[in-house]
């Protein structure tokens, strides 16, 4: 597995326990620890997106670069560049 492949991997895996510690909190709303867990797996995607779209490109139009551009169909598009 390259690396491009690893990080978009660990990326998933930190959202999903985000929605799943969402859906917790939804019904625990006061759970101290469900929360400081919350946030580490939030912190933690932001970091490894960030790693991601410094390497790869925008994941996401949530993430774009160029605030003062639109980059989104820049040749290659994001699913197209090579690793």
């Amino acid at each position: 597995m390259d690396e491009r492949q690893k990080l978009l991997e660990q990326i998933m895996a930190y959202d999903f326990c985000m929605i799943d510690l969402g859906l917790f909190l939804d019904t625990h709303p006061s759970d101290t620890n469900a929360l400081k867990d919350y946030r580490m797996c939030y912190e933690e995607s932001e970091k490894l997106r960030k790693v991601y779209e410094e390497k790869y490109g925008p994941l996401s139009l949530r993430h774009m670069p160029n605030p003062n551009c639109w980059q989104w169909i820049d040749s290659p598009w994001p699913w197209e560049r090579e690793a």
